[in-house]
C-alpha cells in the first residue's frame, strides 16, 4: 500500500472532513495513480486547483504519484499571476474583479477603459458591501482601513490620483498581462466588441464611434498601461 501526504489549500477545505481541513493528512492507494485520479478518489475537484505541487514542485494534473511524495494543493491565486508556473491548465483560473468604495469612482471608470471588471459600491452599506464581496469573490478596493468589515478580500489604495491609483493596483495584483482596452463598457461594465468603426454595448445601448473621444480614450489608455 501507498502513501500520500496531501495539505489542501483556502476554501479546497470545504470539500474535506473536518479532520482533514487544513492540516496535512495521509492518502493511502494502490498500484499507480495519477494527480487527478488521487484528488478524485478524495473528493477535490480539478476544476477548482489553480496549482499542484508535489515535493515543492509544480505538476501537471497527469503527474503519477510516487510513494511518500508530499502534495499540495491550492485554488485559484487572486493576488498574484502565477501563469507559467502551474501546469495544471494553460491559463490560470484567476479572474479578479473588483468593487470600489467611496471615493474611487474614477479608479473604477479607469479600470473598466482596461478591461477588467470594475463596479462602485460606494452608496452600498458595509454589510451589503461584505455579502456582494464575498458571493462573488471580488476584492474590495478602499480608501480607508477595512478592518473588520468581514470582507475576506480587501486592499486599501493609498495613492490620491488616479493614475497612481491604477498603478498601484495593477502593480499590487500583478495585472499588467491581462490589460485588455475597449473590451468593457464603460457604463455598465459589460464586455463588448468592437463593431465595425464604433464600439456598441448590446446591454446599455452605449455607442463610441471613432473620432476625437475615442482618439482621447485611447490617449488615456496608453497613459495609464504605461509603467510609472
Amino acid at each position: 500500500m501507498n502513501r500520500a501526504y496531501l495539505r489542501f489549500y483556502e476554501e479546497l477545505n470545504d470539500y474535506l472532513p473536518e479532520d482533514k481541513k487544513k492540516r496535512t493528512f495521509i492518502s493511502c492507494y494502490e498500484g499507480e495513480v495519477t494527480a487527478a485520479a488521487l484528488l478524485a478518489a478524495i473528493g477535490v475537484p480539478l476544476s477548482d486547483i489553480d496549482l499542484i505541487l508535489i515535493n515543492d514542485e509544480s505538476v501537471g494534473p497527469a503527474h503519477v504519484v510516487r510513494d511518500g511524495d508530499r502534495m499540495s494543493c491550492y485554488p485559484v491565486f487572486e493576488c498574484f499571476d502565477i501563469q507559467g508556473a502551474s501546469k495544471v491548465r494553460k491559463e490560470p483560473l484567476r479572474r479578479p474583479t473588483f468593487l470600489a468604495g467611496r471615493g474611487l469612482e474614477r479608479l473604477v471608470a479607469h479600470l473598466r477603459l482596461l478591461g477588467f471588471d470594475a463596479r462602485s459600491v460606494a452608496g452600498s452599506s458595509a454589510d451589503e458591501v461584505a455579502r456582494i464581496a464575498d458571493a462573488g469573490r471580488h476584492i474590495f478596493l478602499c480608501r480607508e482601513e477595512a478592518a473588520g468589515s468581514g470582507i475576506a478580500r480587501v486592499h486599501r489604495v493609498l495613492a490620491v490620483k488616479p493614475r497612481g491609483q491604477v498603478a498601484e493596483v495593477l502593480a499590487r495584483f500583478h495585472l499588467r498581462r491581462r490589460i485588455a482596452p475597449l473590451s468593457r463598457c464603460l457604463r455598465c461594465n459589460q464586455e463588448w466588441k468592437r463593431q465595425g468603426g464604433s464600439l456598441e454595448c448590446g446591454h446599455c445601448g452605449r455607442i463610441y464611434r471613432d473620432g476625437i473621444h475615442l482618439r482621447r480614450m485611447l490617449w488615456l489608455i496608453d497613459r495609464l498601461s504605461c509603467k510609472p
